[in-house]
């Protein structure tokens, strides 16, 4: 590409990077380290970085110009790269990080760069705005508080009214598109390079899942192996050695890596952009080791292993990472799977620990909550998944979902469950809390234990209060002839004479009718009144039998008295403090059955003092 038109490219570029105050060139050791204002296109230096094992390898700079103001307040160097291959393999995911220095002083870190480049340029966070971090984080108080704009609860709980149903499988896999899209307009930006995720212990069908999630993040797993901890001796801390931060450990791997950039005392500061942009971190800070570069047009990287705890990430910008060294340890949460079947024999327990990340721990317990469903081979074409998921947010009770699933994708929907129910705990609006635990346990069936509720008809046009109306259902099994069956609907003793309402449907159409006949109950004012309603669930194995009450009551707040006299229910409309809602509540009666049941049908019935018996 031409000068001129790289320029004009560049120039055009705007980055999404946090607001940040650079340590001013005064402020820093001019005889360790260049500031930006010293910087002059054509002149020449080396970077360090390292490929494989151990070794840190210099590789050529040539400085073609500097960009003032890429981003807010931000100066950006770009360079052209040259030796350790750099010419066959262009800039290399898992370099971000690596050191720049011209004259032997250090001007930043290798941080940028441009998809499908013909030539390895790159982009050079300049080092006063990593060390800016410091500062940043030395002001931060010690212990978060909880977040004081938190949108109003029934704002937040809009998009999910009963923070009840799990998100729909499909955002497992995110909306965002990836940082390095490819296409007219990806061409011509220049991008944070990309971080590799080292990743074992997942099936290649959940690594694909995993790709797509991790995307918007500027993420890329690839298969490797674990934690490598015999190689302890070799691992370095120095500039230019890889700088490793797990994910998920255990018999499920997940860590990203980068390169150290600088070591100040006990901090390290690497990478040159954002994990996550978040500020505060608390992940692990491990030290790795380079296995092997893997050459690519649009996008060469690094595979590489972590090797053993050092300290942990404390703070996370556009502009670097900052780790401390020494004994603190970041918290991670243990993760249990355990799934059972389709065979008889067949049992598998998977054990890990995540990383406490409030927005990306989610995805982290679904990724290992789906690895045991296909471990060893897909799930069969037509399954039931019987499931149990408890988190366990610390100093309050386990929330607990359980309930069927069936194909197809039903695994899937377990994880969608897991992911729904920890990011609404970490993620809720009230009160930032910590997870203890998150477990998980599912039966996997062969077979679609699937019906739908085709017909209903009453067998008797009258009851009397307290006796029982007999109604035939026509269900469909999948695949199979649709069959009648007969349930008992009951009226209570209660029940003055006239027409009601009843419907007999399945779980999910039975919470439906639930939210719309009581919606404040649906709606979160505190924390004990949302993490109840997170546990909220009807059991899809269940026939719902709901029958309308006499009279109509009303809800003060979330609390419902679904019964009043018509003179009650003005004087406490006029006079009630919160606010108060119409209710329509059912009567609700459950009967077992041997399938999942969709859909529902309504009946309109009499109660008749003198109706016949029988």
């Amino acid at each position: 590409m031409p000068m001129r038109m790289l320029c004009a490219a560049l120039v055009a570029t705007l980055a999404v990077i946090t607001v940040a105050t650079p340590a001013h060139a005064a402020d820093l050791d001019l005889k360790r380290y260049m500031p930006v204002s010293e910087i002059r296109p054509g002149m020449t230096g080396v970077g360090r970085t390292t490929l494989r094992g151990n070794e840190i390898l210099e590789f050529q700079v040539e400085v073609l110009a500097v960009i003032e103001k890429y981003g807010p307040k931000q100066d950006l160097i770009i360079c052209r790269a040259s030796g350790a291959g750099l010419e066959a393999s262009g800039i290399i995911a898992g370099m971000s990080g690596s050191p720049v220095y011209l004259k032997g002083r250090l001007i930043g870190a290798l941080a940028y760069a441009f998809s499908w480049s013909k030539i390895p340029i790159c982009g050079v966070q300049p080092i006063e705005q990593m060390l800016g971090l410091a500062s940043r984080f030395d002001r931060h108080p010690a212990e978060p508080k909880a977040a004081t704009n938190a949108p109003a609860p029934a704002e937040w709980m809009a998009s999910d009214p009963a923070a009840a149903v799990p998100v729909p499988a499909t955002a497992l896999a995110g909306a965002a598109l990836p940082a390095d899209k490819v296409g007219a307009h990806g061409t011509y930006q220049m991008h944070p390079i990309a971080s590799p995720v080292m990743v074992s212990g997942l099936p290649r069908r959940a690594l694909d899942d995993l790709a797509n999630a991790l995307a918007p993040y500027g993420m890329v797993p690839m298969a490797g192996g674990g934690t490598e901890a015999d190689k302890a001796a070799d691992a370095k801390l120095v500039p230019g050695a890889p700088l490793a931060i797990p994910l998920l450990r255990g018999d499920i791997t997940m860590t990203t890596m980068g390169t150290i950039t600088e070591m100040v005392g006990n901090r390290v500061y690497g990478f040159g952009h954002a994990m996550f942009a978040a500020g505060e971190a608390n992940l692990p800070l491990m030290t790795g080791v380079g296995k092997v570069v893997i050459p690519s047009l649009q996008r060469s990287f690094r595979m590489g292993a972590p090797v053993q705890e050092v300290g942990r990430l404390v703070w996370d910008e556009e502009t670097a990472v900052l780790g401390l060294l020494g004994n603190e340890r970041a918290t991670m949460v243990p993760i249990t799977v355990k799934v059972a079947g389709p065979g008889k024999a067949l049992e598998r327990t998977y054990a890990c620990e995540m990383a406490h990340k409030r927005g990306f721990s989610s995805l982290l317990a679904a990724t290992a909550a789906g690895a045991g469903f296909i471990a060893h081979s897909d799930l069969p074409r037509e399954h039931t998944i019987r499931y149990r998921v408890r988190v366990v947010p610390v100093g309050h009770e386990p929330i607990v979902r359980e309930n069927l699933a069936v194909s197809p994708n039903a695994d899937s929907y377990v994880q969608a469950v897991v992911r729904h129910l920890v990011r609404t705990t970490m993620d809720n609006p009230f009160e930032n809390l910590r997870l203890e635990s998150v477990e998980v346990e599912a039966t996997v069936e062969p077979g679609r234990r699937f019906a739908e509720i085709e017909k209903a008809r009453p067998l008797r046009n009258a009851v009397r209060p307290g006796g029982t109306l007999p109604v035939e259902l026509r269900i469909r099994p999948w695949r199979k002839e649709p069959r009648w069956i007969t349930v008992s609907v009951r009226i209570p003793d209660d029940y003055p004479e006239g027409k009601y309402t009843v419907v007999l449907c399945g779980g999910d159409e039975a919470l439906s009718q639930e939210q719309r006949e009581a919606p404040a109950h649906f709606h979160a004012d505190d924390l004990a009144s949302l993490l109840d309603l997170v546990g909220t669930e009807r059991p899809r194995d269940h026939l719902h039998i709901r029958l309308e009450r006499p009279g109509q009551g009303i809800a003060i707040g979330r609390r419902q008295l679904p019964n009043l006299p018509p003179s009650m229910r003005s004087m406490l409309t006029t006079s009630a403090r919160l606010p108060v809602t119409p209710v329509k509540q059912a009567r609700v009666t459950t009967q077992p059955m041997a399938w999942f049941l969709q859909g529902g049908r309504k009946l309109t019935l009499t109660v008749d003092r003198e109706a016949p018996e029988h």
